[in-house]
């Protein structure tokens, strides 16, 4: 089922119904659900058929919509461009958090970095590296799984269920079936925002990671990584706290 644009009656501009019905034929369109027929359409929005062609009909004709196989409808490659246009509104992430960053490093001297999602990967776009002989090599632009690591699994815990799922069934069984991955386990790092990992990425290192939100859509992850050695349980918490800091004041940054 369709989610439906419903504006509070404040924000509500009168006199504009139908083309409300038309934008929420095009918010139809998502990664769960990229095609659709007029008649299920029509069923999930609760409107008739006719009108639903209209809508099409225009939306092809402004060139956002698009035949696909079997009778269907896609969005057209001209919607990239809006997603673009956005994408360059918002500030860099990478931009916006590498004084947290810096400062946080100044203060820790373990590695802090920042990551976000594109697809079904995390990639780091933002890093300060600590200035002590045994440290850790993190690239601007390298990608990590969703699925292992603290802030990858802060990404992970962002999408819907249903993503997550489907990113899930690609794994194998081993992968799985992790107690880090369960609905439950990916719902309290989603509520929570932050999580700790111990060697899974790297045997003995520690890492911990704070969500970066935009409003209310978690953007990406601050983390920091350290040798397990260098950390008791003093200074990690520690760390986490000055992690879950800074990932709150990069948030207010972006806003």
């Amino acid at each position: 089922m369709a989610a439906r644009m419903t504006p509070s009656g404040s924000n509500r501009v009168a006199g504009t119904e139908s083309s409300r019905r038309l934008l929420t034929v095009l918010f139809s369109f998502t990664e769960l659900q990229p095609t659709w027929s007029v008649a299920e359409l029509a069923d999930a929005l609760t409107l008739n058929q006719s009108a639903v062609y209209r809508y099409i009909g225009l939306l092809r004709e402004v060139g956002l919509v698009d035949h696909a196989a079997g009778n269907r409808y896609r969005l057209s490659e001209r919607t990239a461009a809006l997603a673009a246009a956005a994408s360059a509104a918002r500030a860099p992430l990478g931009e916006v958090a590498l004084p947290v960053l810096e400062r946080l490093r100044d203060t820790i001297d373990e590695a802090v970095l920042v990551a976000r999602r594109i697809g079904w990967h995390a990639f780091t776009v933002a890093r300060a590296e600590s200035r002590k002989p045994v440290r850790l090599q993190f690239e601007p632009g390298q990608a990590m799984s969703l699925h292992t690591g603290s802030m990858p699994r802060i990404l992970l815990a962002s999408l819907s269920e249903q993503e997550q799922e489907r990113y899930l069934a690609g794994l194998e069984e081993a992968e799985r079936s992790s107690d880090f991955l369960t609905p439950e386990a990916l719902k309290r790092v989603r509520d929570e925002r932050v999580t700790e990992s111990f060697e899974e990425i790297d045997e003995g290192i520690w890492g911990v990671a704070a969500a970066i939100v935009d409003g209310e859509e978690i953007v990406g992850a601050l983390g920091c990584a350290a040798p397990i050695y260098r950390t008791d349980d003093d200074r990690r918490r520690m760390i986490s706290e000055l992690v879950v800091a800074g990932a709150a004041e990069v948030s207010a940054a972006l806003r």
